[in-house]
């Protein structure tokens, strides 16, 4: 088993997209929306999601500060 943890800051909009192992992402600073599949989620600092393996999700930063937040995957994920 493997983790892999990215430290992530949004100027603007992490495109769609997929990966091929579940993703867990901690949210550490600044405003947005996530999208899950069909749903939207308000993010706010402590906010915390699951991203189910291959379903499409995006980030949409709002507010002047930076998005900043952690992506936690396990397993061996197409990064």
């Amino acid at each position: 088993m493997n983790c892999h943890v990215r430290y992530v800051e949004v100027d603007g909009i992490v495109a769609p997209h997929t990966h091929l192992t579940e993703e867990t992402v901690f949210f550490l600073e600044g405003t947005g929306t996530a999208i899950i599949g069909r749903k939207d989620v308000k993010i706010t600092p402590g906010t915390m999601i699951v991203v189910p393996p291959r379903t499409m999700h995006s980030t949409v930063k709002e507010g002047s500060e930076p998005l900043r937040y952690l992506a936690i995957f396990v397993g061996n994920p197409d990064l």
